[in-house]
């Protein structure tokens, strides 16, 4: 089902990339958090602009 829904938005917005690819591309983004004694640092990876425009080809929200 959801390759179903990813392959419909893709196309109708003119994407090219399939569900599969578009999937591999996100899961490269990664949430950090270290603990460096009683602090708590939060990170998120570099999010390329391929990334970001699957973002609003697929109407997801953004990670902050």
């Amino acid at each position: 089902m959801l390759y179903r829904v990813m392959r419909m938005r893709l196309k109708a917005k003119g994407h090219n990339a399939s569900p599969r690819t578009a999937l591999d591309l996100l899961e490269r983004i990664q949430r950090h958090t270290t603990n460096i004694g009683e602090r708590t640092l939060n990170g998120l990876s570099t999010i390329t602009p391929e990334q970001l425009e699957l973002f609003d080809t697929l109407d997801l929200p953004k990670p902050a």
